[in-house]
């Protein structure tokens, strides 16, 4: 027995799960409907008998079919051809274009400071340079550690044509090569150009992922300014490392599984529309966003093996899914078709084609036979040991055969290199210390001996350090837990993809514990942290309407319907909100509540003059679903952000309607102007909210101009580079 749906409110308890009256039930309307010989004359059963027909074909009205809407809202979709309004879609795709200018700006302007190869770009550059012209990665003549100037010289000389023992994929490296063959290798600009597009387009790319969780121009700008402004996004966007592809290539996974969870479920409505309760779930099909998930999560494995982490998550998070808009359409046997029939086509659709992606990243390898670990099969087999698939020999030729071997051989040895990688380093870092950046990693450092004095202060010095900008780190811990509790007690969905990116890119470093490991690292899931930020914000401010058939947005519409919120009286706040005392705490019982109006943002009085919705209710009276009646739904997909287009009939949405509230004279509703920048409801803005938003954003804009010199490696007197220290951790 399942419980009954608000869409089919006559089911009664007797009724099974497809809608029909128990066997139980039969029996009794059977027994009831054949009364003995000696009742015929009873004129009390006379009066039964009229009434029973009317009982009996009440229970045994089948279950009501659903239509697509009302198994979109089921899902969180909104309603059927919902388009945001022009004016919000085009202020979207502005706020991209200038968030990408400014972290255009800031990560292109000096892009060849410094003229030498720092940090780890001794390895990365070189490799790249060496990929472009021999298609492998070969070693340098690195005599008295000259081959290291000698490049920064533009002498390319040294290099030779012996293989060299890489532990990276080889994607990462051919895309700054790419950099370099378009400015000339001998071009700090070049070496660094390709990191620094990479994090423009994860600004952007942020911007429209923010975009499509929230419906919001001002967050989602909120969000790629954030990020173009973040210590460890810049710095790591100004050197010729790999960990920033892993960045945007990870941000494009979660875009295009955000996109794929959008287009399955408004699938999944059509295809049921016109079923009842416990019908089957259509067949699997092939899914194109799934599929451009895949290759964007093989392309991160192509960078870095960090990656591998993600895709297990992602696989888990769309399982989940798939398996939870089953049940919440109420389909037969929805565990198993979810976790089992879904899973399997899902498996069947992503990983081969990461797996395909990830080989087909190394097509250089197999082409090279001068590259590392080719001919290793060989001597093995010549020497009478082992190799790591023998078993192929009877399906491939001996050529595929070695070659395969090798490549398998090679990865081995790259696994041993990543497990045991213990050596100490000055600025290895452990994990639990990465979201408060308590040791950050320095890039560069030059001293007096190699600076001019001309900082004025005397005792000059240039440093990169990729401290991340506390503001949003330190904001970012808070808001985490804020986003962890509301995804799990409001099940609201949108919380969990950026936690994807922390339980992928971040929570498995912990298992490292000996491992030499890097601050730096968290380039990786940074987009994810500033995500995380965003929609806390969002929350706090209003700017977040609730999901369609969430228990959120039927508890805000009672409300509504109630007049305990609304235009002109005052925003929903959460239970947070609530304890703070920024509004107050709304009972789910019907209960007096004195008719307030807004007279300044945030200042509230007693009105008389304004009618009171609760007068009218008894104490003991349910209220019936709001979305039954038309005005109430036109109230409800305004309520979760899907308003209907403005038509003339806008005179009669009712009076607690965002655009039918009367405005009291002489007096603009607040936060009227950003009526275009969100699709909540503006009276559901809240002035604290908008208040932190602010705030965070104005002290994380003086965050960055503070670390600004300290970021971009600024010839500064020793004595201002101490000041930025504000951990003794960090120096």
């Amino acid at each position: 027995m399942t419980t009954p749906s608000a869409l089919s409110p006559e089911q009664s308890p007797e009724q099974s799960r497809d809608g029909s009256p128990s066997p139980d039930a039969e029996q009794e309307r059977a027994q009831d409907a054949a009364p003995a010989p000696d009742e015929a004359t009873d004129p009390a059963p006379v009066e039964v008998a009229v009434a029973e027909p009317v009982i009996a074909e009440r229970d045994t009205e089948p279950a009501a079919e659903r239509t697509e809407a009302e198994l979109r809202t089921m899902l969180g979709l909104g309603p059927v051809g919902a388009v945001m309004p022009l004016g919000v879609r085009a202020r979207g795709w502005i706020v991209t274009g200038v968030v990408g200018v400014i972290a255009a700006l800031l990560r292109l302007i000096g892009l060849n400071h410094p003229k030498t190869l720092m940090f780890d770009e001794i390895y990365y550059v070189k490799d790249a340079y060496s990929l472009w012209h021999l298609g492998y990665e070969a070693a340098w003549d690195d005599k008295a550690g000259s081959a290291d100037a000698a490049f920064a010289m533009g002498d390319f000389s040294k290099l030779t044509d012996s293989a060299a023992y890489v532990v990276h994929p080889q994607l990462g490296k051919w895309l700054i090569g790419a950099g370099m063959e378009i400015f000339g290798p001998e071009s700090p600009f070049g070496w660094r150009f390709m990191p620094a597009v990479a994090g423009i387009l994860t600004v952007m790319l942020l911007a429209r992922l923010t975009m499509r969780l929230t419906r919001s121009p001002l967050l989602a700008g909120l969000a790629g300014l954030l990020l173009a402004i973040d210590g460890v996004a810049l710095t790591e966007s100004r050197i010729g490392l790999l960990d920033v592809f892993i960045g945007f290539f990870a941000t494009l996974s979660l875009y295009c599984l955000v996109r794929d969870r959008e287009w399955s479920r408004a699938r999944l409505a059509r295809k049921m529309a016109g079923t009842t309760p416990g019908a089957r779930a259509p067949h699997a099909t092939i899914r194109p966003w799934l599929l451009a998930a895949g290759i964007a999560l093989g392309l991160t494995c192509s960078i870095k093996w960090s990656g591998l982490y993600l895709v297990a998550v992602s696989g888990i998070a769309v399982v989940t899914w798939d398996t939870l808009a089953l049940r919440r359409v109420r389909a037969r046997a929805w565990f198993l078709e979810g976790t089992v029939a879904q899973g399997v086509s899902d498996f069947l659709q992503a990983i081969p084609v990461i797996i395909v992606v990830y080989v087909g990243c190394w097509w250089s390898w197999f082409t090279h036979l001068g590259a590392f670990k080719h001919g290793w099969t060989a001597e093995q087999i010549k020497q009478g040991l082992p190799v790591p698939a023998p078993w192929l020999s009877g399906y491939v030729d001996n050529s595929v055969f070695e070659k395969i071997n090798d490549f398998i051989a090679y990865h081995q040895q790259m696994y041993e290199f990543h497990v045991g990688l213990d050596a100490p380093h000055t600025y290895q870092s452990k994990p639990s210390g990465w979201l408060l950046q308590t040791r950050p990693t320095s890039f560069f450092w030059e001293d007096k001996a190699q600076v001019p004095q001309t900082c004025g202060g005397g005792d000059c010095i240039q440093a990169i350090t990729s401290i991340g900008n506390i503001v949003i780190w330190w904001s970012a811990v808070v808001a985490l837990v804020a986003v962890v509790i509301i995804g799990i007690k409001n099940r609201d969905w949108r919380a969990w993809v950026p936690l994807i990116g922390y339980l992928g890119l971040y929570v498995p470093w912990f298992q490292y514990r000996d491992r030499t490991i890097f601050t730096f690292y968290t380039v990786a899931f940074v987009p994810c942290v500033v995500l995380v930020l965003v929609l806390a914000l969002g929350m706090a401010s209003g700017l977040l309407p609730p999901l369609p058939g969430s228990a959120s947005a039927d508890t805000q519409l009672e409300a509504l319907f109630r007049r305990q919120i609304g235009p002109g009286i005052r925003p929903w706040r959460g239970m947070g909100a609530r304890f703070l005392g920024f509004g107050p705490q709304f009972a789910r019982t019907p209960v007096w509540t004195p008719p307030m109006e807004e007279t300044d943002p945030g200042i509230y009085r007693i009105n008389p003059t304004l009618a009171d919705a609760d007068d009218d209710l008894e104490p003991g009276d349910p209220l019936t679903d709001p979305r039954t009646d038309a005005a109430l739904a036109r109230g409800y997909d305004e309520l979760t952000g899907y308003p209907a287009p403005s038509t003339s009939e806008d005179a009669t949405k009712p009076a607690w309607s965002d655009g039918g509230a009367p405005q009291p004279a002489g007096r603009r509703r607040p936060w009227a102007s950003l009526a275009k920048w969100t699709m909540a409801p503006t009276w559901q803005i809240r002035t604290e909210g908008i208040g932190l938003i602010i705030v965070v954003t104005l002290l994380a804009c003086a965050a960055a101009a503070f670390w600004w010199p300290i970021w971009t490696g600024q010839t500064v007197s020793r004595s201002f580079w101490v000041s930025h220290m504000f951990l003794s951790s960090w120096i």
